[in-house]
């Protein structure tokens, strides 16, 4: 069975490239997406696309190349969402695809683990982002 994917160089830049490995210089830029969702989105997956693309693009991780890919995931997850109120049961093959989808944008605790966003103040006890006050 293979390993887990190539992370994206934007998530190893906010994790601060932890491997130290170079960092490719040639990617392609696949330019800017536009934050509006597809017209084909369910009310459903339209809910859920605003907030992830939002997130994505404030972490320059939203552009041309995975605007359908989110799209397909908001799908997926808003299909979930149906199924569950519908017979109050999850349909784990399609849990299986959704968290497949998270980790390559990184909406995973595990892939978020190692990513420090910009401008993110580290705490200076490594405890007190665990037990924050309030």
């Amino acid at each position: 069975m293979p390993g887990p994917g190539k992370k994206p160089t934007a998530l190893k830049v906010l994790a601060g490239n932890p491997g130290k490995k170079p960092l490719p210089e040639a990617e392609p830029d696949y330019g800017n997406a536009e934050l509006t969702p597809p017209e084909w989105l369910t009310e459903g997956a339209k809910a859920r696309w605003e907030p992830l693309a939002r997130a994505l693009q404030v972490n320059g991780l939203f552009n041309e190349a995975n605007r359908e890919v989110l799209a397909g995931y908001v799908t997926m997850v808003a299909e979930f969402a149906r199924k569950v109120e519908q017979t109050g049961e999850a349909d784990l093959k399609l849990m299986q695809q959704i968290r497949l989808v998270a980790r390559e944008f990184g909406f995973t605790p595990s892939s978020q683990a190692g990513i420090a966003t910009p401008g993110k103040k580290q705490a200076d006890d490594g405890k007190a982002r665990f037990f924050k006050a309030g």
